[in-house]
């Protein structure tokens, strides 16, 4: 299955709404759960310190710690413990960073320092501590207010629940977001695609309502002419299958068959004496037919929509050598859709009945295609329009169309 343009800008988009969403709300979610996370830390440190301050102040005055001071540290803890589950075990450190309770307590030399230095809370890495996830917070105590620090307690604080729980809230608000970011855009796009589909039918109705447009102009400019009824059409056609035969782009193709539809328009402002004359053109009457690409431009210049056609209908009667008129132009000078309607209207005009001589057979057509390429049409649209006729792509039609009118000097019909 191939998509277009738009359904693939959705899914492309749909997956950077949804990356984007996932990791905003991840790092917002993260970041106000990790101030949660500190805050309960902060709680059990608080707590921590006012349990251990009733046997700081006699360790200030005394100097050293007893069995019973200890034992009721040991209580503390404990108490600690049972009312705050988050703290695991506490220690308390000299500010030299000896142990002072319990004796053997590990080494922490640098963070008891570091925390008597910065007179602030220190926080180690995360680590386990009796099998579970944990914290270390060293906290400088001082006996009273304004006191200098007498020691550092170290409290362990299991992180492990808080991780988990952090976790938890985590996903649901990433998934939460990243859902509703999905269906909010889901809705947009839903929107914006049935929008889409108005559009396109609003302006497929406006292009077929052009082209018909286009298409009924033509005709009236045909029927002016019975030697010309239908050449605009055939004209377009045999332009369209040489442009796509060249594989231009659609936007072109279109281009060119509405240019062609409407090459002749200008022959509404020549007088009929030159129009329908049966038989050759002199001089005089030839300058006055060949202002008819001058005409249409005059036409159509002042509407916005026919910008990209007028260029064609005013040059499609330019030479490939510089002798056509109305410009002179020369080879590629010339614009190349106009060198393509160029081949389809002479294809045409040898290939259909004029006053001045009977239809040609294709192949006298086509020979005469190839002797001007090079010369009077660009030599790359001929060879696509002789390789149409040899695969009989393209064809003049069976028989002339009927006649609209009369022309001058003819006798009227009983």
């Amino acid at each position: 299955m191939q998509f277009g343009f738009v359904a693939r800008f959705a899914a492309v988009l749909l997956v950077v709404v949804i990356g984007v969403s996932a990791v905003l709300s991840f790092l917002f979610a993260g970041a106000h759960l990790n101030a949660l996370k500190n805050d309960l830390i902060a709680n059990a440190v608080g707590q921590a310190s006012a349990t251990l301050q009733p046997a700081l102040e006699k360790y200030a005055k005394v100097g050293s710690f007893t069995e019973t001071d200890r034992r009721n540290i040991d209580n503390a803890v404990r108490n600690i413990e049972n009312f705050q589950p988050l703290v695991l075990d506490v220690r308390i450190y000299q500010p030299s960073g000896l142990p002072l309770d319990p004796i053997l307590a590990p080494n922490a030399a640098a963070y008891v320092k570091r925390a008597v230095a910065e007179q602030n809370i220190v926080q180690s890495p995360e680590h386990r501590e009796s099998g579970e996830a944990a914290v270390t917070v060293f906290v400088p105590l001082a006996a009273g207010s304004g006191g200098s620090y007498l020691a550092v307690a170290a409290v362990d604080v299991s992180v492990g629940q808080l991780n988990a729980q952090t976790n938890r809230e985590t996903q649901f608000v990433v998934v939460s977001t990243v859902v509703a970011c999905a269906v909010i855009f889901l809705s947009l796009l839903t929107l914006a695609a049935a929008a889409q589909r108005e559009l396109n039918r609003r302006r497929e109705a406006a292009e077929k309502t052009f082209l018909q447009t286009m298409e009924g102009i033509a005709t009236i400019v045909d029927q002016r002419d019975p030697y010309t009824a239908g050449h605009s059409r055939r004209v377009s056609e045999y332009a369209v299958a040489i442009a796509r035969h060249l594989k231009l782009r659609d936007a072109e193709v279109e281009r060119v068959r509405w240019s062609a539809l409407l090459h002749d328009l200008g022959k509404i402002g020549v007088p009929d004496a030159v129009l329908l004359k049966d038989g050759p053109l002199d001089p005089s009457e030839r300058q006055v037919i060949s202002a008819h690409p001058t005409i249409a431009a005059a036409i159509l210049g002042p509407v916005q929509a026919m910008a990209e056609i007028t260029p064609c209908v005013l040059h499609h009667h330019e030479r490939w050598d510089g002798g056509g008129y109305p410009a002179g132009l020369r080879g590629d000078a010339i614009p190349f859709l106009a060198r393509v309607i160029a081949v389809a209207d002479t294809f045409d005009a040898m290939t259909t009945n004029r006053p001045y001589r009977v239809a040609l057979e294709v192949s006298e057509a086509r020979r005469r295609l190839l002797e001007g390429g090079g010369v009077q049409w660009d030599a790359r649209c001929i060879n696509a329009m002789v390789e149409l006729i040899d695969a009989q792509s393209v064809a003049p039609p069976a028989a002339q169309m009927v006649e609209f009118g009369r022309r001058l000097g003819a006798a009227p019909s009983a």
